[in-house]
């Protein structure tokens, strides 16, 4: 090889050589070599009295695979919404990797935290288009199982409250007359301690309700923690006219406890010693009987009615009082009629019979009932001619 011709060759050497330089710098012109990857994590909150609840979110590496940026997301969730937050990390390589995401379980009982466990697969290649990286694949799945693809990690929680009803039941026993169906009862709940739970619309650890017979409902009694509870329900003692009130005194128990991830509430009952099944209050209604009787025993004025009494007599009968009945006598002994009468009242006692009526009535007076048949039909034989005299006068007279 002559001088010139290894000159030649030096220049073309040269020229290519330049030539890949300008390729160089247009790749890294036209594109980087580095991918950077996204891993979303959506996280809901349902419940009817949900409010608000932070969670944390956890990645973990498998198999020697690298970290991410963030380690755990903290999300705070909210009542109805889906709040979404992701894992992030730039990659420089071709890489094929498999991490770990799950839900740490919060603090609060009453929430039913998601256990789900996702796997998320990371692959990073060449992009033949860019000449740089690319992540062609990232999904995540359940349970380590490829055929629940998606594209996000989601966790769902419920916020689950453990709750208790305490049955009522209010029974009336008429022992004597029929209890008024308008009639009204008052029941009372109180907690032992005024901080722990109770139903809608009570006042200071305490609910009254009211109610006739039947069912009664003081409302459900929600629980967020584990713990014991107790109560105490009581029929308030009231002025209804008739009706003995039940002083039982009940006890309700409530055992909370967090089972499988779910709170759960467990109601005893108990009547002193005694567990029961339900409350029930039983009142007594007994009508008062008035035994009262009007004066004189509801006698007739003739002193025929029973209970009848010589000042009864003396009301209807003695003219001095000024009664009626006192009246109109004296009026028919100043008449005609009273003449008539006195005058055959005179002649009966001049006559036999008349002496027989004052034998009789003067050995009624002694004691001596042997006759008193006899003076009986004496009588009414007197009755007879005083009659027939009465009635011989009469016609005398208008004649």
């Amino acid at each position: 090889m002559n001088r010139n011709s290894g000159k030649k060759y030096i220049g073309a050497f040269l020229v290519m050589l330049f030539a890949l330089i300008l390729n160089i710098s247009a790749f890294a012109a036209t594109a980087k070599y580095e991918a950077a990857v996204k891993i979303p994590v959506r996280v809901t909150l349902e419940g009817e009295k949900a409010s608000s609840e932070e969670v944390t979110i956890v990645m973990t590496p498998l198999d020697g695979a690298p970290a991410f940026d963030q380690t755990s997301l903290k999300v705070q969730a909210k009542k109805g919404e889906t709040v979404e937050a992701e894992f992030t990390k730039t990659f420089k390589e071709p890489v094929d990797f498999r991490y770990e995401i799950r839900e740490t379980a919060g603090t609060t009982d009453a929430y039913t935290y998601d256990d789900t466990v996702y796997t998320a697969i990371v692959f990073v290649e060449n992009d033949p288009e860019t000449m740089g990286l690319k992540a062609s694949v990232v999904k995540v799945y359940k349970d380590d199982d490829p055929a629940t693809k998606q594209d996000a990690a989601i966790f769902i929680n419920r916020y689950c409250p453990a709750e208790i009803n305490p049955p009522v039941n209010k029974v009336v026993t008429e022992d004597l007359g029929t209890a008024p169906g308008t009639a009204k009862f008052h029941f009372t709940m109180k907690a032992e301690d005024k901080t722990f739970p109770m139903p809608a619309e009570s006042v200071d650890g305490s609910k009254t309700v009211e109610a006739g017979t039947g069912k009664v409902e003081f409302g459900k009694i929600e629980y967020e923690k584990a713990g014991t509870y107790t109560y105490k329900v009581t029929e308030d003692k009231e002025a209804l006219a008739n009706f003995t009130y039940d002083t039982t005194e009940y006890t309700v128990k409530a055992v909370v406890e967090k089972k499988a991830g779910v709170l759960t509430a467990t109601m005893t009952i108990t009547k002193g010693t005694e567990e029961v099944n339900s409350i029930d209050f039983n009142n007594h209604y007994a009508e008062k009987k008035d035994d009262s009787t009007p004066p004189g025993g509801g006698g007739s004025p003739t002193g025929g009615g029973s209970g009848g009494s010589d000042t009864d007599d003396k009301e209807y009968w003695d003219s001095d009082d000024g009664s009626v009945l006192g009246a109109v006598r004296d009026a028919i002994e100043n008449g005609p009629v009273g003449q008539v009468l006195g005058a055959a009242r005179d002649k009966i006692g001049e006559s036999p019979v008349g002496q027989v009526l004052g034998a009789v009535r003067g050995a009624t007076r002694t004691g001596d009932n042997s006759i008193m048949m006899i003076s009986g039909l004496c009588f009414l034989t007197a009755i007879a001619v005083m009659i027939g005299w009465v009635m011989a006068f009469m016609r005398r007279r208008m004649n």
